[in-house]
């Protein structure tokens, strides 16, 4: 049996990251909601609000890197179907 190739896989590589974009986005609302000030936590609004922008830049990132990763593939893709 050959090799699989990316030719053959990669429209589920493409789901696949945008798969992983929508963990990263999930994790990061955990983040937040974890991150919110209550009276029994010892995080005040002015520590959260900088907590939550700060995570934001990181993870947007990881999630824009990985949604071009799937337009490459998806491009790919339907360049392979002609």
């Amino acid at each position: 049996m050959p090799a699989p190739t990316m030719k053959t896989h990669s429209r589920l590589a493409a789901i696949g990251a945008l798969a992983v974009s929508a963990a990263v986005f999930g994790l990061w609302l955990l983040f937040v909601y974890i991150a919110l000030p209550k009276p029994s936590r010892s995080m005040d609004a002015d520590h959260s609000l900088i907590t939550v922008v700060s995570t934001a830049v990181i993870f947007s990132a990881l999630i824009a890197v990985h949604v071009a990763y799937a337009l490459q593939l998806f491009r790919y893709s339907k360049a392979q179907a002609k």
